[in-house]
């Protein structure tokens, strides 16, 4: 269970009371967190709801972007708001939030239909990223200067022929993302950062009910970085590797139906899926090397995402260029 604070229902009915918020009648602590402390709770009124601590997500940029995507009718799940207006408080010395409980769970094996509904909502964080994107900055905390220190901080620990492989992409990346310059015909905008399965619920229907964990977002990045994170987590063939073609072909296609791809994103595309695999290979191998603490939390495997790295040097699954079908959902 990755629970970095701990508290007792009477610490978290004295932060609801400042706050205005119903009292708690029953608390949970919620096992599937890495980064931030996640705790379910019953309120004496019946509404459930969700408490979180931030220990290492920055939640200002997040709350500012769930808030405009809601505000579009997009299923974001933004914090709720308390009896002065506020959405983040202070809870044992850490920034703290409470959030509408989102009914559902992940699928690990969504249907070609969910696929498509993480397409089109892709597409429609896509299709309003000017309007979501005025008057707020929210740096990407995963960005460059991250990698670069990550990177610094395992090239050490690592055995010869993996510290050369890393140099090496680190170098590819900094010399096709990293040139300190936009690239030309690439659309920027926010990006939730961290789009896997597990961030995303489905209800019993099997429909969209909410997009969560919202940490790692950022407000100018390319998009289809974005869409390379999904890609590599959601459209895994048998083997968790590689990409399975009808997968990939259903994500696309909805992504494509709210906003299509510029030929400059589709040759950018290889590369993105690179990049994408860097950044967990990277966060998860400093999280085996460098733990936060001994006995506390998880740490998810490295290997794997070492292993989609080397899959998508190897096959970088280039679009093609026109998209006949694929189970879509509106």
């Amino acid at each position: 269970m990755t629970v970095w604070t701990s508290l007792t229902l009477d610490e978290i009915n004295d932060w609801l009371m400042a706050h205005h918020f119903h009292q708690a009648k029953v608390m949970r602590p919620v096992e599937q967190g890495v980064e931030d402390s996640v705790y379910a709770l019953l309120l004496e009124n019946d509404v459930r709801v969700c408490l979180r601590l931030y220990e290492r997500t920055e939640p200002t940029g997040a709350f500012e972007l769930t808030m405009r995507l809601v505000s579009k009718g997009l299923a974001a799940c933004a914090p709720l708001s308390d009896g002065k207006g506020n959405v983040l408080g202070t809870l044992k010395g850490k920034p703290a939030a409470l959030f509408p409980w989102v009914e559902g769970r992940w699928r690990r094996n969504p249907a070609l239909s969910q696929i498509a509904e993480m397409g089109l909502f892709l597409g429609r964080m896509a299709e309003y990223t000017e309007e979501i994107s005025q008057g707020w900055h929210c740096p990407n905390p995963r960005g460059r200067d991250w990698f670069h220190a990550i990177a610094g901080k395992l090239l050490p620990l690592l055995e010869k022929e993996e510290q050369a492989f890393l140099v090496q992409e680190i170098a590819v990346q900094t010399g096709f993302w990293w040139t300190g310059k936009r690239l030309e015909g690439i659309a920027y905008g926010p990006i939730h950062g961290d789009l896997f399965r597990n961030n995303v619920l489905f209800g019993k229907t099997g429909s969209l009910s909410g997009v969560l964990d919202w940490g790692f977002c950022a407000q100018d990045e390319p998009l289809i970085y974005d869409l390379a994170i999904a890609a590599n987590d959601w459209c895994l063939a048998s083997d968790g590797i590689a990409l399975d073609p009808l997968k990939l072909k259903t994500l696309l296609v909805a992504r494509e139906t709210i906003v299509p791809l510029t030929p400059q994103e589709r040759a950018a595309w290889p590369m993105a899926l690179r990049l994408a695999a860097l950044r967990f290979y990277l966060s998860r191998k400093h999280d085996a090397l460098c733990p936060r603490a001994i006995d506390a939390g998880k740490t998810l495997d490295s290997r794997v995402f070492e292993a989609i790295l080397w899959d998508r040097i190897k096959t970088p699954y280039p679009l093609p260029q026109t998209f006949e079908s694929a189970p879509l959902a509106r």
